[in-house]
């Protein structure tokens, strides 16, 4: 399995330094999160991104106003294999699923898990299966939410992982968006040592960084977790 480095959107002013140091590097293959970035911004991005020879992005986090011409564009381009949506009842959610793709979409957990119902085939295509985020996993367990910790482990045991994301868990260190230990950038590399509890749910070919950290943070995180979990 590949752990990606992830280019995240959050924090717009760090997309440059890390297309720079990604060109100058040997790293070709990442995970891309345009989630906070309009339709006109991503493809912009995407321009950028077509400057880096030979670059493939296995697995994108897509936005709900993203479009068909979104989904064949990046499958063309980049080679993309893996796209995560939001599950309905979030405050996100993505809506119905392109038929010609479903079977690459993975719902990820977000505030709370999917609903088995939209991880079945029903009046639409079934999804993929699941992207499992870690560290809202974690963080749910960390402060007894028992309801959402049984149902993703049980989803986990039942559909298929296609793809994940792997965020940091900062004890007793409130995020900023909802006041809980789930972040998207880490302060120490053991902030995302609980992801050995987590190894034997893994997907089976890459696993993306949902980081905001800087590039070569993030190499750095690559390498601490392929020794963490003997990748």
């Amino acid at each position: 399995m590949m752990i990606l480095p992830g280019l995240t959107s959050t924090k717009k002013e760090r997309i440059p330094d890390f297309l720079r140091d990604l060109s100058r590097s040997s790293i070709r293959s990442i995970a891309l999160f345009p989630t906070c970035l309009k339709a006109d911004e991503r493809w912009s991005l995407y321009r950028e991104l077509e400057t880096i020879s030979g670059l493939g992005i296995p697995h994108v986090h897509l936005r709900a106003d993203c479009g068909l011409d979104e989904f064949e564009y990046l499958s063309g381009r980049f080679g993309t294999v893996a796209f995560n949506i939001h599950p309905r009842a979030s405050s996100h959610p993505f809506g119905p699923l392109p038929p010609e793709f479903a079977s690459r979409i993975f719902i990820e957990n977000v505030e709370r898990p999917p609903e088995d119902a939209e991880l079945e085939s029903g009046p639409g295509p079934a999804p993929g299966g699941l992207c499992p985020d870690f560290s809202h996993l974690e963080n749910a367990r960390l402060h007894d939410q028992s309801e959402y910790v049984e149902t993703l482990e049980r989803q986990l045991k039942r559909f298929t992982v296609g793809c994940c994301h792997m965020s940091a868990i900062r004890i007793g260190v409130p995020n900023h968006w909802a006041g809980m230990w789930d972040h998207h950038e880490y302060a120490a590399l053991d902030d995302l040592s609980y992801l050995i509890a987590y190894r034997d749910t893994l997907p089976r070919e890459w696993a993306s960084l949902e980081l905001e950290n800087s590039f070569g943070e993030q190499l750095a995180a690559k390498e601490y977790l392929e020794d963490l979990l003997g990748l």
